[in-house]
């Protein structure tokens, strides 16, 4: 009765002449951290609640062909599978209509191609977003930090030159990314 298998151990397949806490440490550790992908899902919600309350549900990407359209999607501008640094900053996250976010920022549907050049876009729409922000403007709470927009810039495109502009120089990131 005491030297049969344990159920657990016969799922796991397990060697018996192992114990649990050996076994444990011979599997592989998930890719993916669950801290990581709260922390992601919790800025999307974050950002579509302020969206939706402030912006009136909105495109952050002027487009007139969707400027009725709900912008439902909340799209990573740096792909979080690529930069994991900058997955859950909100200065990475862009609000976009379902067209213009499988459409244009995903062509065809293909979520694993990014079109650089509506990326582009989304970062000179988000630098406004960002800036009208931080200055008060449609008398909504901060939620932006200009320092880790330069953070997502820097890291997003590989360089450093972003942390030279001067504290809210929106005009000088505007010109460095062109």
């Amino acid at each position: 009765m005491y030297n049969q298998r344990n159920w657990r151990d016969i799922l796991s397949e397990k060697p018996k002449d192992m114990t649990r806490i050996e076994y444990e440490i011979t599997l592989p550790k998930p890719s993916e951290d669950c801290m990581t992908t709260y922390r992601i899902n919790r800025a999307k919600k974050n950002l579509r609640r302020f969206n939706d309350q402030y912006r009136n549900g909105k495109t952050e990407v002027y487009d007139e062909r969707h400027i009725k359209d709900p912008a439902t999607q909340m799209h990573h501008i740096f792909p979080a599978s690529d930069y994991p640094a900058i997955a859950d900053y909100l200065e990475n996250l862009i609000a976009l209509t379902p067209t213009q976010h499988y459409t244009y920022a995903h062509p065809n549907n293909n979520t694993q191609y990014i079109d650089r050049a509506y990326q582009y876009v989304c970062l000179i729409s988000k630098t406004g977003t960002i800036r009208d922000n931080l200055l008060g403007k449609n008398k909504a709470p901060i939620i932006y930090d200009f320092y880790l927009y330069q953070t997502v810039l820097n890291i997003g495109l590989g360089t450093e030159e972003f942390y030279e502009v001067p504290e809210m120089d929106f005009g000088d990131i505007l010109n460095r990314l062109e």
